[in-house]
């Protein structure tokens, strides 16, 4: 048995997790993370095998009741296959073009309010609000509201960490559950008596017309379409913008190529993957993964990070290349469980950086940015709440640290200036 390397998990890893990662996958075979109790899956043939396995499962309790766990993320064929039916009509083609003229207009109003300031955190003030906003409108769900609901969404986030700690793992996931299962079931019933054309309304209609949906189901999918319609695009837009600027000799050349974003954008997903580590499978028997031989009922964790930086499938994985092709990166996730919102998220990236790269064309890194005043400085100590937990002023944060969290890479700030 080979285990999981002490590094995993350090200060240095979150920053770089790279070399560690590379260390991981070169041993050859999946490793055991003991305080996890998992195995780690990370060549790209192996993880590209367990996320098409049928006979694991996802389901984290035997009989899942809770709202969450009854979203389609968490479930098995034949639920999952039901859940995933219905919600793939508001991610179709004909849907994602709907909401482009929006993703522009919500980017073009985020650059107007600080074009002339000649400096942003790029994550404060593009990054989260952009998807944050786009998908609270399709859920119908009040601007007001949109703190709370991020506080949630990133107490989830922390809890699914494999660093957090049990205790702290059990507060945040029943308090984050908790308060999402109520404010979405009050919204439901809002949204009953003042019906809107948004996706929330469209699964309430299916709900009421007794079409296989459950109200614990309709409550889990709110809270899963909430949380990943925003965690993955906001990591998209900050890493990409972060890798771009580190890499000035692939930023000249989008701008004097500008029909190369959206193999830019194929290339930041697998460079920075958004998502590092896919959500647990559980074996239901024995199976042989790399050669390593694994009994039945032990958690399978794939490392998509590692995945993606494998030299048998990618050469010189650690170099940024747009015009890389083939590229056929596991940012999303493969088979029955593929994320549904990959279109949307490439499409709020791809206008988004269109609208950045139009608009700031002088965009480079801040490197010590002013302590901010007022309000400004009160949203950055609570985004710092939100997705890091760390109460210091944006002057005290360098410009690419990264949240300490195992399942998503994901930047506490950016500064930047034009």
């Amino acid at each position: 048995m080979i285990y999981c390397p002490e590094a995993y998990g350090s200060a240095e890893y979150f920053n770089d997790p790279y070399p560690v990662l590379t260390r991981i996958r070169d041993a050859g075979k999946p490793c055991y993370y003991a305080r996890g109790s998992s195995w780690l899956v990370s060549d790209y043939d192996s993880v590209t095998s367990v996320l098409r396995n049928l006979t694991m499962s996802k389901q984290i309790t035997p009989n899942p009741q809770s709202a969450l766990e009854r979203s389609v993320l968490f479930l098995n064929p034949p639920d999952h296959t039901r859940l995933r039916s219905l919600l793939s009509q508001a991610f179709s083609p004909r849907r994602i073009a709907e909401l482009e003229n929006r993703i522009e207009a919500i980017s073009n109003l985020l650059l107007d309010r600080v074009e002339n300031q000649h400096s942003m955190d790029f994550v404060a003030d593009y990054a989260l609000p952009l998807p944050m906003m786009l998908i609270a409108e399709m859920l119908g769900v009040p601007e007001r509201d949109l703190d709370k609901l991020q506080q949630w969404s990133s107490n989830l986030i922390e809890a699914s960490g494999i660093f957090c700690e049990p205790e702290m793992s059990g507060k945040l996931l029943a308090g984050a559950i908790g308060d999402m299962t109520g404010y979405f079931g009050e919204l439901i019933e809002q949204s009953r008596t003042q019906p809107a054309d948004n996706i929330l309304c469209d699964l309430i209609g299916v709900h009421d017309a007794g079409a296989h949906l459950e109200m614990n189901e309709l409550i889990g999918t709110c809270m899963l379409l909430l949380i990943a319609g925003h965690e993955t695009t906001v990591n998209l837009l900050g890493n990409g913008m972060l890798t771009l600027l580190r890499n000035p000799d692939q930023m000249q050349l989008l701008r004097r190529r500008p029909d190369m974003l959206p193999g830019a954008i194929e290339e930041m997903l697998r460079f920075e993957s958004p998502v590092q580590q896919g959500t647990f499978r559980v074996t239901t028997r024995a199976v042989e993964i790399g050669g390593q031989q694994i009994e039945a009922g032990q958690q399978i964790v794939v490392l998509i990070g590692a995945a993606n930086r494998d030299p048998e499938r990618f050469p010189e994985p650690d170099a940024f290349r747009i015009d890389r092709s083939p590229n056929r990166h596991l940012a999303f996730g493969l088979g029955i469980h593929f994320c549904l919102g990959a279109s949307l998220a490439r499409a709020e990236a791809r206008i988004g950086f269109e609208a950045v790269l139009r608009r700031l064309p002088s965009i480079a890194l801040k490197g010590t940015a002013e302590s901010p005043t007022g309000m400004k400085s009160r949203l950055h100590g609570l985004l710092m709440q939100l997705r890091g937990r760390h109460e210091q002023p944006i002057g005290a944060v360098q410009e690419h640290t990264f949240r300490q969290n195992t399942v998503v890479r994901s930047l506490l700030s950016l500064p930047v200036t034009w």
